[in-house]
């Protein structure tokens, strides 16, 4: 399994990758939305996302539109990682395409029990 992961945080980039990593699952890191398109164009193997909402050039409400108007990337399953945690938005994000919303802090617990849930891991 493969994971992009998505957040202009470089610290919260790092901490999922190391929760991810210990699953023994490959990742990758995007520091905006744009730059995580670049890497789905060079690297269209992905199984999940995991996406900050708040970022520059392209948020991750964006990247998630961008990512589900591409036919070519419909296996890959999407998980928006992000303080943003009104109802409003929750729905925004289902409505655009993601298949699940996480809240921050993220919790090594947490984080797993989603990706078990989604099929990542077992």
């Amino acid at each position: 399994m493969k994971i992009l992961i998505v957040d202009d945080s470089k610290a919260m980039r790092t901490f999922l990758s190391a929760l991810v990593q210990d699953l023994r699952l490959e990742t990758e890191r995007a520091e905006d939305g744009c730059n995580a398109l670049e890497v789905l164009q060079q690297h269209s193997d992905f199984d999940l996302a995991l996406v900050d909402w708040d970022m520059p050039r392209m948020n991750g409400l964006e990247f998630v539109k961008a990512v589900r108007a591409n036919a070519g990337y419909n296996n890959i399953k999407l998980m928006m990682v992000t303080t943003q945690n009104s109802m409003d938005r929750v729905t925004a994000a289902l409505e655009a395409g993601a298949t699940d919303y996480l809240m921050k802090p993220v919790s090594r617990e947490s984080l797993h029990e989603k990706l078990r849930l989604l099929g990542v891991v077992e």
